[in-house]
């Protein structure tokens, strides 16, 4: 153990730091941080190697620098992938150390030197390395890509290239939502492009405007669902995903959300949204610990039912939208935890997006003995979709 005070003079030196809101000042104090992350990074990667991380019983460095660093395990993780990686390639630790690359710099190195690659870069380093010192981030990129293409043209030849791996990484973020990134081939991009493209939701008049990259993320969630209600390998009904919902019994009474079994909260626009067409295991409690009902696995809206429907509306009945059936869900106009009975004339199907805004505080939806679909929003406004013509 590294002695505290050796570190005395920084921790002074920041205590006393003002860094002024001008464009030189966060130029030089980010330069020096860089530094500064070069050096702790390092020195990671050197303990992580020396196995020093077992001494306290932790079962890995990861789960060292989370008890000892209070890091989450996606910041220990991309630390240690960077200090893994820079620890092997001494031109790229020193110019980090001494300034002459950035951290952004770094990260396009250890991405673009990957396992298959790494052997040859460690012969190209000490060239590669220094034509990067005077580039900005954007032709650092260019030239590792660059590189990265290369060296892909030099193993290809000396060796049949390995099947590229795509690779999803789904991770739950510190506010309950969730992260997801991944890597694929250039074909595989084109695939999910255009699938991400055909499943984009309409824009509706008169309903806000969300953001392409809003459109994409709820086009993915479409996707997914698509597959769910549709995919052949688990036999049985519709093939709807089970949700498991914990609710009190007070809040199930005032109209409030509960939780899922993994103890993220479902708000109640959610929770109704779930419960319109989902298989459902309901868990009323009393207190911390006492399961007054743990109900058996209800089909709230049965396959002949939702055929009826599907035969009726034939696609979303939200004014305006035009998804097909076998994009939609079964939505009841009074909602069945307040009673609602499944039942055609309390249902309609709706797709994703419409389903979960009509859920919303402040939004109304009615079926009219006719057909006609009206939808208030919370401003008053009033539209309306008439059945669509069966002849």
């Amino acid at each position: 153990m590294y002695p505290l005070y050796m570190f005395e003079a920084l921790a002074e030196a920041i205590e006393t730091l003002v860094v002024p809101a001008e464009s030189d000042a966060l130029v030089e104090v980010f330069q020096l941080y860089g530094r500064l992350a070069a050096k702790a990074t390092l020195a990671a990667g050197a303990f992580d190697l020396t196995g020093g991380w077992e001494l306290d019983g932790s079962a890995s460095m990861t789960a060292w620098m989370r008890v000892h660093l209070d890091m989450t395990n996606q910041q220990a993780n991309r630390v240690l992938r960077r200090a893994r990686r820079v620890r092997g390639l001494p031109t790229t630790a020193a110019a980090w150390e001494a300034g002459r690359l950035s951290s952004g710099q770094v990260e396009i190195i250890v991405a673009n030197v990957t396992d298959r690659r790494a052997d040859l870069f460690y012969d190209h380093e000490a060239a590669v390395v220094p034509g990067l010192f005077e580039l900005d981030i954007l032709d650092t990129l260019r030239s590792m890509q660059d590189w990265a293409a290369k060296a892909d043209a030099v193993l290809d030849d000396n060796e049949p290239p390995a099947e590229p791996a795509a690779e999803v990484h789904l991770a739950k973020t510190l506010d309950g939502r969730g992260y997801l990134n991944g890597t694929f081939e250039s074909a595989n991009i084109d695939v999910i492009t255009k699938g991400l493209h055909l499943a984009l939701a309409p824009q509706v008049a008169g309903e806000p405007a969300g953001s392409y990259a809003q459109r994409q993320g709820q086009a993915m969630v479409d996707v997914f669902q698509f597959f769910l209600d549709h995919q052949k390998v688990k036999l049985g009904g519709r093939h709807r995903p089970h949700v498991n919902v914990i609710i009190p019994l007070a809040d199930l009474l005032a109209g409030r959300g509960g939780r899922n079994l993994q103890g993220q909260p479902l708000d109640a626009a959610t929770l109704g949204r779930l419960v319109c067409d989902a298989n459902i295991h309901r868990v009323i409690t009393d207190g911390p610990s006492s399961i007054l009902d743990y109900g058996r696995s209800t089909r709230t809206i049965p396959p002949a039912i939702y055929t009826s429907l599907v035969l009726r509306d034939l696609g979303c009945r939200y004014p305006g939208c035009d998804r097909p059936p076998e994009w939609c869900q079964g939505h009841h106009i009074q909602h069945w935890e307040n009673g609602g009975p499944t039942c055609p004339s309390n249902l309609v199907l709706l797709c994703s997006r419409h389903h979960h805004r009509v859920h919303l505080p402040g939004w109304h939806i009615k079926l009219l003995p006719t057909g006609t679909v009206e939808v208030t929003d919370p401003q008053g406004n009033l539209r309306t979709s008439d059945p669509p013509n069966l002849c």
